[in-house]
């Protein structure tokens, strides 16, 4: 497990707060700590990690977005699951995806869950959203594609890029990260 960065878990289990936070997770009242799958080694499908990685595969990621990855962790906290895909010699980028069901109709998606300042996206989901991720914490900007799939899953795409990286250099990705979830989409129904 060394080098081993654990900043992406980290965003994995923010992230699974933040849904939660909106709503959108599981009942609070249940005690189920959830659990951690430790990482995928490198040469092993991003899927054996399990969890929401299970939606993922190394090679295709690749061929979307134009990025390498070789390192997989999941995670879940009651119906929340979450994944998180690393180089193997990297923190960053990286790449999180995190799914709960949900009972938010599309009014509330929009008031409630689209961030200020997020486009939204068509051909994506009930409805979707894209927005720009603000550099922080030794991280460079990111971008984030989150919306309601057709079975009631409140789903977020995540992509947050080295620190030193400009926002500008982010331009050309963003279409590319919302194919990949429309690809992922496809597969969550």
């Amino acid at each position: 497990m060394r080098g081993w960065p654990i900043r992406g878990l980290y965003a994995a289990a923010l992230l699974g707060a933040v849904l939660v936070a909106a709503g959108c997770g599981p009942d609070p009242s249940d005690t189920d700590l959830g659990s951690v799958v430790l990482p995928t080694p490198t040469g092993q499908p991003a899927e054996e990690s399990g969890g929401a990685c299970q939606l993922l595969d190394f090679d295709e990621i690749q061929a979307q977005i134009g990025v390498t990855f070789g390192v997989a962790a999941s995670g879940n906290q009651g119906n929340t699951y979450t994944c998180v895909l690393q180089q193997t010699q990297a923190n960053l980028p990286d790449l999180s995806l995190a799914l709960t069901p949900s009972t938010v109709d599309l009014t509330t998606f929009k008031k409630k869950v689209s961030p200020k300042g997020s486009s939204s996206v068509n051909e994506l989901g009930k409805v979707a959203y894209s927005v720009a991720v603000p550099a922080g914490n030794g991280a460079g900007p990111g971008l984030e594609v989150g919306w309601l799939s057709g079975n009631q899953r409140l789903i977020v795409l995540r992509y947050q890029s080295p620190n030193g990286t400009a926002a500008g250099d982010l331009n050309a990705l963003l279409p590319k990260l919302i194919t990949l979830a429309k690809q992922i989409d496809l597969t969550t129904a």
